[in-house]
This record gives structure tokens, sequence and C-alpha cells, in this order.
């Protein structure tokens, strides 16, 4: 399957997000912890604006990884399957 590359602007974006997505939970996750150790030294008001980080930061990370990383792992299936669908129509007796 010696098909020319095409896309590379879309394959970019579709790496960006990925990584994006990654750096997004990893934040989010340092955030929790960041949060954990500022929970101790809270009170009142504080502790609940620090207790919602904790619970709030790492539940949105994820949702945002999925969503971040799915588009981008889309982009990358569709760019694969116009590859594949030029490598098969340009083989010989189709």
């Amino acid at each position: 399957m010696n098909v020319p590359r095409k896309y590379g602007l879309l394959r970019a974006i579709g790496t960006i997000l990925k990584v994006l997505a990654w750096i997004i939970l990893v934040v989010g996750i340092v955030a929790a912890i960041a949060g954990l150790f500022s929970l101790g030294r809270s009170t009142g008001l504080t502790r609940f604006v620090a207790l919602t980080g904790v619970i709030g930061a790492p539940l949105l990370s994820i949702i945002w990884f999925i969503q971040l990383y799915a588009f981008g792992s889309v982009l990358s299936l569709l760019i694969d399957i116009e590859e594949s669908t030029r490598a098969m129509a340009a083989e010989p007796g189709s």
C-alpha cells in the first residue's frame, strides 16, 4: 500500500488534541492533590471551596480527557479510512 499521505494538518490537530487531553488529565489530578493539601488547613467557606475543587477538578478533567481524546482518535480514524479507500481504489483490477 504505497499511498501518498494527505491531510497533514488534520493529523497534527488529532495529535495535538490527544496530547492536550493527557495534559488536562494530569493537571486535574495535580489540582485535586493540591486541593487535598489545602483542605487540611482551611475552615468554613474555604473548606467547602477546597472540597469542591478536590471533587470537581478530577471529575471535569476526566470528562474533558475523554472528549478530547475521542475527538482526536476520530480524526485519526477518518484519515486512516480515507487512506485505505484510496489504496483500494488504486489497486489494479478494481
